[in-house]
């Protein structure tokens, strides 16, 4: 992101996030919209995981994108290191 210019919530989106994580946000809006405020996580707090279709993952944890990510035991996306 350039200097001066305006973020987005696809820059504050994590790069490696659970290709089940969704967010409410993506709804009515779209992650190039710009934000106004100094929120760390992108969207309005809606958040939940397409595999159960709830705020709670299969893991019995809450969605958050700062969560649903490689390292939680039902994270579904690309893996990280050498594959076999």
């Amino acid at each position: 992101m350039e200097t001066g210019q305006q973020k987005t919530h696809a820059d504050l989106m994590p790069k490696d996030i659970c290709p089940a994580f969704l967010l409410k946000h993506l709804l009515t809006h779209s992650l190039d919209e710009p934000v106004h405020d100094d929120r760390a996580w992108p969207g309005d707090g809606y958040y939940w995981c397409a595999k159960t279709c709830t705020t709670v993952g299969p893991d019995d944890s809450h969605v958050h994108p700062g969560t649903c990510r490689p390292g939680r035991s039902c994270y579904d996306g690309p893996k990280s290191g050498p594959q076999p």
